[in-house]
């Protein structure tokens, strides 16, 4: 009861013959790209086809749900609900052996199909309650991404929830002196009291407004979600002490997480500004997540609406906190993790991809050259603007240590307590603080820019989220992108000024309320047009380093869910730019419906050229101003010179069928005559119809022999000669034209 695709086993003992759950022809859909694609050509897919079940299926970024445990590459590892195997590829790159259990025999395929070259990965399909006796009992890892919510639909007890993780309790390796856990269960769900879902996204399951803070009261669901209190009460009834699991906090979600936080490392509300993420259908907008965040935070309510939670069962991990930086180009896709161990927290950078992995290394190599240029006194010789310049003094700005890892897969950073300069700026900026703004402004110039003159390396990207200031200390945590010599400081500044508003687009606004555009660039030492040049050497630099991937961000905007917010929570000021952006939309509309009209007028427009004894030229022959309308019919007068010696007629620039369907000269009825001598470079299909299956088809009449057949005068004397054509066409793919 066992098949193999590549190396994947399929074990189909648990059957049943028939799948209960799918996503309709969609699953055909991804079924046949991973059958026919390389897994590092989906992210290509995905970008092209715009559809959110290939983007959730297929997409890279749904493994950093897993991917920052610290594996040892050892592990035997149980999926659960394995689906169209999202996760199971980073399990199986990173571990010993994976069992995973599925419903549906075509997601395992999917699954089998996209993992086919890994030898180290069995997929067991049925019903997990049939399937959970025959699975081992020590595992090291039980994975539930997605699926614990679902237990209600597939566990036939009253309380299947307990059910399930009591079942689950019992597949993990435990300690044989003790019967302690020794393995772990990792849960990933959405959080049922997620600020998202406040603010006015959908339950995810059931596309329904509010229904999960609504108790799931109008109806028993499909899936249902808890909030941390309530997943705690489960797991004590389940016999789990508080010690036994740690909570985590996928950010923005589970299902796309690109930073991890846990209690012992709880975001800054400011790193809280990716909140519009509804991939799969409309949202509402009823306030600012991120001015949300902020108040949670402060009052230690964050862990209680994360819109996700990761739970880990079992012994604590060392990991508190990861970073994925992915939405580039290969060679520079890095994650950042911070662990703790002895109760010593340490940063270390990886690479993502085999190909950044010299990237990340070159941070310490980095890291000597800057730490060398910031310990030598600042000489104030700088031209750096006509506010902030720097002080003959000890810059006091430090360079957070790096050295490679043992296993030279990373780099290591010493750990630094303080809050981020981005952070500091927002604290000023809301509260209207202007002196307080620039001040801060002025010290990074001073500090920044120290040691410039004769500088042997430069940070390019130190930004304001970058640096880290505990009371008097500034200390750059990230300097990924260092380059050899100087930087001018003014343009370090003006470029994190510039990150500063990319990363949160209300930040300008308030920045020029401030501080008029005109002052800040003054203070800055830049003028408007060296601002604009920066601009686009930033969007040069974010070129590169993107290699021309579409973020998820890009991505959401371009699919096509929209976000929506109540016409009595807008302003004046934005119900005024939502009116203009529908005035654009529509024009933007009617201007490509003209173009696209203008397109098909000129490629089913009839051209005309007359050859006088010296050939055809491109110069003298004319377009018709009237084309095929209704049932592709067209009937056009030519009168025609009696010098013409040639006559042709391209019916059309695109492959198609042509019929003549009449041809008319002084009451006569010229048709057959014309048919009979035509020339074409068309193939005929019936008594009076050419295939052509280029994009240049022509007929050709000899209009001496056309005059001299029909009677038609041909002293020098007789008038031109008018002749009525009536063409029937219709388009056709090229590579249909063989079957016609």
């Amino acid at each position: 009861m066992t098949e193999k695709i590549g190396n994947v086993t399929l074990d189909l003992t648990h059957y049943s013959g028939q799948d209960l759950y799918c996503d309709g022809p969609t699953e055909d859909e991804i079924l046949s790209i991973v059958r026919n694609y390389r897994p590092d050509q989906y992210d290509g897919i995905i970008r092209d086809r715009k559809k959110w079940e290939i983007l959730y299926h297929l997409s890279t970024a749904r493994g950093n749900i897993v991917d920052w445990i610290p594996f040892t590459g050892t592990e035997k590892v149980l999926e659960i609900g394995a689906g169209p195997g999202a996760i199971t590829g980073t399990l199986a790159a990173k571990c010993g052996h994976v069992d995973c259990v599925d419903l549906s025999r075509k997601r395992s395929e999917i699954n089998a199909y996209r993992n086919r070259s890994r030898d180290n990965i069995t997929i067991y399909v049925g019903n997990f309650e049939e399937v959970e006796p025959s699975l081992d009992r020590d595992y090291d890892y039980i994975f539930l991404i997605g699926v614990f919510e679902y237990a209600g639909s597939y566990i036939s007890t009253e309380a299947p929830f307990h059910t399930e993780l009591t079942r689950i309790l019992q597949h993990v390796r435990r300690s044989p002196e003790n019967g302690a856990l020794e393995g772990r269960v990792v849960i990933a769900i959405e959080n049922r009291l997620g600020l998202k879902y406040f603010a006015g996204c959908a339950e995810d399951h059931s596309g329904k407004y509010f229904e999960n803070i609504e108790s799931y009261d109008t109806q028993k669901p499909t899936a249902r979600t808890f909030s941390r209190p309530a997943l705690e009460k489960i797991f004590g009834e389940c016999g789990l002490g508080q010690e036994q699991y740690s909570f985590y906090y996928p950010y923005p979600d589970y299902k796309f997480m690109d930073t991890l936080y846990s209690d012992k490392k709880l975001p800054e509300y400011t790193q809280l500004s990716e909140n519009i993420r509804n991939f799969d259908r409309d949202r509402l907008l009823l306030f600012d997540e991120r001015k949300a965040y902020k108040g949670l935070l402060e009052d230690g309510l964050y862990p209680l609406f994360s819109n996700s939670y990761e739970i880990v069962i079992g012994p604590s991990l060392p990991v508190i906190y990861c970073k994925y930086c992915t939405d580039r180009a290969a060679q520079y896709r890095i994650s950042t993790v911070i662990v703790e161990e002895d109760g010593e927290k340490k940063v270390r950078k990886y690479a993502a991809a085999e190909e950044a992995l010299q990237h990340v290394l070159k941070m310490a190599e980095s890291c000597s050259l800057l730490s060398e240029r910031y310990l030598t006194q600042a000489d104030g010789s700088g031209e750096l603007g006509n506010a902030f310049s720097l002080a003959d003094m000890e810059p006091n700005l430090q360079v957070a240590a790096c050295s490679v890892l043992p296993d030279h897969k990373g780099v290591e950073f010493e750990y630094i307590k303080g809050r981020t300069l981005e952070s500091l700026l927002d604290e000023k900026l809301d509260a209207g603080d202007r002196e307080g703004f620039t001040e801060l402004l002025g010290e990074y110039t001073r500090r920044v820019g120290a040691g410039e003159e004769g500088a042997k390396a430069s940070d390019d990207d130190m930004t304001f989220a970058n640096i880290i200031v505990s009371k008097d200390m500034w200390t750059a945590i990230d300097y990924e992108w260092a380059v050899d010599g100087a930087v001018p400081v003014r343009e370090l500044l003006c470029r994190s000024i510039l990150c500063y508003f990319l990363e949160d687009q209300s930040r300008r606004r308030k920045v020029y309320e401030l501080i008029p555009e005109e002052e800040l660039l003054s203070l800055i030492g830049v003028t408007k047009d060296e601002a604009v040049q920066l601009a686009e050497k930033e969007a040069q630099f974010q070129k590169k380093v993107t290699g021309g991937i579409l973020s998820l961000g890009g991505l959401r905007a371009q699919m096509g869910p929209e976000v929506i917010k109540p016409a009595l929570l807008q302003t004046d000021e934005e119900k005024e730019i939502a009116y203009r952006e529908q005035l654009a939309r529509a024009e933007e509309e009617e201007r490509r419906a003209q173009e696209e009209e203008r397109n098909h007028r000129a490629l089913v427009t009839p051209q005309i050229y007359y050859d006088m004894g010296d050939g055809y030229k491109e110069e003298d022959s004319f377009f018709l101003n009237d084309w095929y309308k209704e049932e592709g019919m067209l009937t056009f007068r030519l009168d025609i010179p009696r010098a013409v010696r040639k006559l042709r007629i391209d019916p059309s620039l695109c492959p198609g069928v042509v019929r003549i369907r009449e041809v008319r000269c002084a009451g006569k009825n010229l048709t057959d005559m014309m048919v009979r001598y035509v020339k074409s470079c068309g193939r005929k299909s019936g008594c009076a119809s050419w295939v052509f299956d280029g994009s240049d088809p022509w007929f050709e009449w000899d209009m001496k022999k056309i005059r001299r057949k029909a009677g038609i005068r041909t002293d020098d004397g007789a008038p031109a000669d008018s002749i009525a054509f009536t063409l029937q066409f219709a388009g056709i793919p090229s590579t249909m034209a063989d079957g016609l």
